[in-house]
C-alpha cells in the first residue's frame, strides 16, 4: 500500500495504491486519521487501489465517522467496479459519496459543504 497526499483548492486528496487489508489497513488507518480536522474536505483516489479487505473497510468507515462528527466532507473517486461491489454488498456504499473522478469528487464535497 501506497499513501500520497496533496491539498489542491483546499481539498486534501489521497490517492491509495495496492491493496488495502488488513496487513496495510494500520499504517493508512496511521496517515488518514490525522487530515480529520473540522470542516475539512476530502477526496480519496481509489483509483489504483487493486483490493479491499473487511479490514481496509472498517478503516474508510472509521474515517468516515470522524470526519462526519467534525462537520468535514469526504468522497472516494475512481474505485474499480470489484472495489464497488465489495462496497455494495456489504451495505458499506451508502456511507459515502462515491465518484467516477477525482475532479467529480472534489466537486461534490464543495457542494456537501455549501
Amino acid at each position: 500500500m501506497e499513501i500520497k497526499t496533496q491539498k489542491k483548492d483546499g481539498v486534501n486528496i489521497v490517492e491509495l495504491s495496492g491493496s488495502l487489508d488488513s496487513s496495510t489497513s494500520p499504517q493508512a488507518q496511521e496517515q488518514l486519521l490525522p487530515l480529520v480536522v473540522a470542516k475539512c474536505l476530502l477526496v480519496l483516489d481509489l483509483s489504483k487501489c487493486t483490493y479491499i479487505s473487511s479490514a481496509g473497510l472498517r478503516v474508510l468507515l472509521m474515517l468516515a465517522k470522524q470526519l462526519t462528527a467534525k462537520e468535514a466532507r469526504l468522497a472516494l473517486a475512481g474505485a474499480c467496479p470489484e472495489i464497488k461491489d465489495v462496497m455494495e454488498m456489504t451495505g458499506f456504499i451508502n456511507f459515502f459519496l462515491i465518484h467516477d473522478s477525482v475532479p467529480e469528487a472534489i466537486e461534490a464535497v464543495r457542494k456537501e459543504c455549501a
